[in-house]
């Protein structure tokens, strides 16, 4: 018995088009409940005016005993695409010999190409919409060319001759992407989202490796311990959004006055650290000065810093004495600069 919602329809104008097609597929990737995605095209419709469409409908409607109506889309004269969700079960029950049944109910030959892949496989990223939905238009033009009479699946073993390269193709791209994803994630995960520098985790990998080669070379490193003189009140008397600007603004500012090669993050709220490497105690203190001028002459406030010199036994020794010379520069009050004393 032919669905309702084919049945009332005068015509398969009324279906979804391709763009609610791409929105679909991209929800339901992102509830990871893919289940299959199948192209059906009308290889003998009659394109004499008004006779494609009532052809198309009786297509459609031979196949409601296995196709669910509300998720067919219309994507073209002689293309329709049917998006499956993971917990459909008529999807496991759509016959090979599909087109052979349509054939017989219509006397339209038809072939239909598709994906079937557990949505654990695709990650999700926007580009796995994109990426099933030419792969399965790929397989349905493979079953036409070789006029292949069984609804045609990726990875089947029936067609693996036909479509081994749409699969290379479909599988070397799956990894690209979700590659390309783990490293945005990885990105993401060590850069702070206001600032775009680094954040705490992203400067303790890097400086930690810098430790590293400062042992290894014996030459020395300056890290400079930065604390913001002025957000409280920035936040206090022109709210969140104007000390958020202040923020970025101060981190522009130390960003300008540093090297490439150097290092900077906004290591919390209102604190940045800093470092730079191979540079001895006077230019240290020099570059100190420098930030703190800077900011003071280029945004609304003013900030602190605490100094460390020398190679460090460790990070954590490194941030321990710039932390205290930072707290001495506090304790007698702001906008200055103290190194800590050498060890």
């Amino acid at each position: 018995m032919a669905s309702p919602a084919l049945q009332d329809s005068t015509d398969t104008k009324a279906l979804p088009s391709t763009t609610d097609l791409r929105r679909a597929l991209v929800d339901i990737l992102y509830r990871r409940q893919f289940g299959a995605f199948l192209i059906l095209g009308i290889d003998s419709l009659n394109r004499t005016p008004g006779d494609n469409m009532e052809q198309a409908l009786k297509v459609l409607n031979s196949m409601a005993e296995f196709i669910p109506a509300s998720n067919s889309f219309r994507i073209a004269d002689d293309k329709f695409a049917v998006l499956f969700d993971a917990d459909d079960v008529r999807v496991h029950k759509i016959p090979s010999s599909l087109p052979a049944v349509i054939a017989e109910q219509t006397g339209l030959r038809v072939s239909c190409g598709g994906v079937k892949i557990s949505s654990e496989d695709y990650g999700l990223h926007p580009q796995m919409s994109d990426m099933i939905f030419s792969t399965a238009q790929c397989v349905l033009t493979r079953a036409q060319q070789h006029a292949i009479p069984d609804v045609v699946w990726l990875t089947e073993k029936s067609t693996e001759d036909i479509l081994s390269d749409i699969s290379l193709n479909f599988f070397r791209e799956i990894a690209r992407i979700n590659a390309a994803r783990v490293q945005r994630m990885t990105l993401e995960s060590r850069t702070d989202f206001l600032t775009g520098l680094y954040n705490r985790r992203g400067f303790e990998a890097v400086f930690t490796r810098m430790v590293r080669r400062a042992n290894r070379n014996g030459n020395p490193l300056a890290l400079y311990y930065i604390d913001s003189d002025s957000l409280k009140a920035i936040n206090d008397s022109k709210g969140h959004d104007a000390g958020d600007r202040f923020i970025v603004d101060l981190a522009q500012v130390l960003n300008d006055m540093l090297r490439a090669s150097d290092l900077l993050s906004r290591w919390a709220g209102d604190e940045f650290a800093a470092v730079v490497e191979n540079t001895p105690r006077a230019r240290a203190y020099a570059i100190a000065r420098r930030l703190n001028r800077a900011v003071d002459e280029r945004t609304e406030g003013t900030i602190s810093i605490g100094v460390y010199h020398g190679v460090p036994e460790s990070t954590e020794d490194a941030f321990r004495q710039a932390d205290s010379a930072l707290y001495r520069v506090k304790s007698r009050g702001k906008n200055d600069i103290e190194l800590a004393d050498p060890v």
